[in-house]
C-alpha cells in the first residue's frame, strides 16, 4: 500500500466511524454524501483505468461507470452501520478500489454495454484496415493481397500498443469483409473532423487523459488538479473545473489551488505541443 493510500484510508476510517456513530438518519445521510464527494476525483481517476482495460479508450462509458461506483459505494456506507457489516476492513481506500472494480467489470460485461463495444470495436477496426489497404496500394502500385492487409494492419497495432492481443486490436482476415472504401471514410473525416476542429473530438479526449496522466506522474496533487480542471471537458455538457472547484475538492487553500493550476496548464500546454504540435492559449 502507498503512503497516499494508507493516509486516504485512514482519512475514510475516520468518516466511517463518524457513519457508525451517527445519531439519526439524517446525520448519516451528511456523512455519506462527505465520502462520496471525498471519493469523487478518485472514482473519477478508477473509472477511467477501468473503462480503458475494459476497451473503452475514448471514455464513451466514463460517466456511467463514475455513477455505478458512486452508487455500490453508497451500498457499502448503507451496510456499515449495519452489525458485522465491513467491520473488520481498516484499508478502506484499497477496499473501495476492490469493490469499484468488481461493479465496473459488471457494467461493462452487461449485454447492452458489450453489444454496443463490439460495434464500435469493429467499426474503429474496420477504418484502420480501410487505411493501411490504401497506403498499401500507393506504396506496392497494385492491389494487396488480403495476407499483406493483415501484416501490415497488425505491425502498426504491434507498434503503437503495448498488447495489442489483449485489447483485441489485431486484424483477422474474416475483418476485411465489408471494409469500407477508404474514400468514404476521408471523406467522413474531413467532414466532422478538420473542417470543425482544430484537433478533434477523439484527439483532444487523448490530450485530456494523456494531460491528467502527466500531471500525476509529477504527484499524486497535480494529477487531481488536472482531473478536476479537465476531467469534464468532453461531458455532456461539457465543463472545466475552477480554482475554487480545485481547493474544495483537495481540500486546500485557493492560493496553493491557483499554483497547482498554472503547473497543470504548462504540463497541457507541453503535452498539446509536443503530442499535436499545436500551440493553443489554454
Amino acid at each position: 500500500m502507498t503512503a497516499d493510500s494508507k493516509r486516504y484510508s485512514a482519512e475514510l476510517a475516520v468518516m466511517i466511524d463518524e457513519l457508525r456513530t451517527a445519531p439519526n438518519q439524517t446525520a448519516r445521510r451528511r456523512v455519506e454524501d462527505k465520502v462520496l464527494r471525498y471519493m469523487l476525483p478518485h472514482f473519477q481517476q478508477w473509472a477511467r483505468t477501468l473503462g480503458r482495460h475494459s476497451g473503452d479508450v475514448y471514455g464513451s462509458h466514463r460517466d456511467d461507470v463514475i455513477s455505478v461506483i458512486a452508487e455500490r459505494t453508497l451500498e457499502v456506507l448503507r451496510e456499515a452501520v449495519l452489525p458485522g457489516k465491513h467491520d473488520k476492513v481498516e484499508a478502506w481506500y484499497s477496499y473501495l478500489n476492490g469493490i469499484s472494480r468488481y461493479a465496473a467489470l459488471a457494467y461493462f460485461n452487461s449485454s447492452e454495454v458489450t453489444a454496443a463495444s463490439g460495434m464500435v470495436a469493429l467499426q474503429r477496426k474496420q477504418r484502420h484496415i480501410a487505411r493501411v489497404r490504401e497506403d498499401l496500394r500507393k506504396k506496392l502500385g497494385r492491389e494487396p493481397e488480403r495476407t499483406e492487409i493483415v501484416d501490415a494492419a497488425n505491425e502498426q497495432m504491434r507498434a503503437r500498443r503495448s498488447n495489442p492481443e489483449k485489447q483485441g486490436v489485431l486484424v483477422e482476415l474474416t475483418d476485411l469483409d465489408g471494409v469500407l472504401p477508404v474514400a468514404d471514410i476521408a471523406d467522413h473525416d474531413r467532414a466532422v473532423e478538420e473542417d470543425d476542429y482544430v484537433i478533434s473530438p477523439i484527439e483532444g479526449r487523448e490530450l485530456v487523459e494523456l494531460a491528467i496522466e502527466t500531471c500525476f506522474e509529477h504527484s499524486s496533487e497535480l494529477g487531481k488538479t488536472a482531473e478536476v480542471w479537465l476531467g469534464d471537458l468532453y461531458s455532456e455538457p461539457p465543463a472545466m473545473g475552477t480554482v475554487t472547484e480545485i481547493a474544495r475538492t483537495l481540500h486546500i487553500r485557493q492560493d496553493k489551488a491557483s499554483d497547482l493550476l498554472g503547473t497543470a496548464r504548462t504540463i497541457t500546454r507541453t503535452v498539446l505541443q509536443e503530442r499535436f504540435n499545436i500551440a493553443l492559449p489554454i
